[in-house]
């Protein structure tokens, strides 16, 4: 390459940024000017509260940007009268009742309609004895306010519809705290975040012991995480991947048949304490259940 050339690819480099620059200082609804300088819109932006919460390079105008936020305060207003209307008109299902002598040892698995406890919602939770069999699946239906979670549903497959005939939390709360009473171990994978989410229910978690798998599963698996001075958590997806666990038809993000991975998981790690690491099979197994990590994602597309 010439001196020329090299000359000419700076120019359109320079000419790229600029325009990029330019770009950065246009509304992108209505193609205004905002300002003429980025520093300038930004600092100008800021003090209107008009800067663009999804990117920081994108720059809306005062304009614009009310007419946005009017826009979705009435598509919010929307959303919520449809949402009590359905609710309204929705005949609910029965809380499950447990007969008989409660388990002193249960799994617990919940799905949610965010990852808050203080803020998001529960959707279901499940919980097995320490054999895996059935207790109770809990449904319940968040409160009008919350219609709409769909990074949460993306994982989880439960919409927003398929709650209207689901009891609310304060119908379910006292046969699951009756559960939860009779209880003297419980298990979890990340159970701390389910504790969270039961006490922002209102549900009184009980003087027992508690088992975080996903707390003894991490040294297993065996990637540091230097930020935090420790071991790397990892999803119970990956967990089971990694000792084997068949999910059956149910598939991960199901309360009980999280559960019942959370308990594969717990039985593998028990049947192999005290044993000495060996760093090639736990390459392989790693890599072996990233394969199957793949595959699953692949078999869903």
């Amino acid at each position: 390459m010439g001196e020329n050339d090299e000359i000419e690819l700076r120019r359109e480099a320079r000419r790229i940024a600029d325009r990029r620059r330019r770009d950065r200082l246009r509304c992108p609804r209505c193609g205004r000017a905002v300002a003429e300088t980025v520093r300038e819109a930004r600092e100008a932006c800021l003090r209107a509260g008009t800067w663009h919460e999804a990117d920081d390079y994108v720059i809306m105008c005062p304009d614009c940007k009310a007419r946005e936020v009017a826009e979705e305060e009435r598509a919010r207003h929307v959303a919520l009268e449809e949402r009590r209307a359905a609710l309204a008109a929705a005949a609910k299902e029965p809380v499950p009742h447990v007969e008989g002598p409660l388990p002193a040892t249960i799994a617990i698995g919940v799905e949610t309609t965010g990852l808050r406890g203080w803020s998001d919602h529960l959707l279901t939770v499940g919980i097995v004895d320490g054999e895996g069999a059935e207790v109770a699946r809990f449904k319940i239906c968040p409160p009008p306010e919350c219609y709409g979670w769909p990074e949460a549903e993306e994982a989880n497959g439960i919409a927003p519809a398929d709650t209207v005939a689901w009891p609310a939390i304060e119908d379910v709360r006292p046969e699951l705290q009756r559960i939860l009473d009779a209880a003297e171990v419980v298990i979890g994978y990340n159970v701390g975040l389910d504790i969270e989410f039961l006490r922002g229910a209102g549900i009184a978690l009980p003087d027992c012991d508690y088992v975080d798998v996903m707390a003894m599963f991490a040294p297993v698996f065996g990637l540091r995480d230097d930020y935090h001075g420790g071991y790397r958590w990892q999803t119970l997806a990956t967990a089971a991947a990694y000792v084997g666990h068949d999910w059956g038809a149910e598939g991960p993000h199901d309360a009980l048949a999280d559960c019942r991975a959370t308990l594969a998981v717990l039985r593998w790690l028990e049947a192999h304490e005290g044993e000495e690491v060996d760093r090639r099979e736990q390459g392989a197994r790693r890599a072996a259940a990233w394969r199957r990590l793949d595959a699953a994602e692949a078999a869903k597309m």
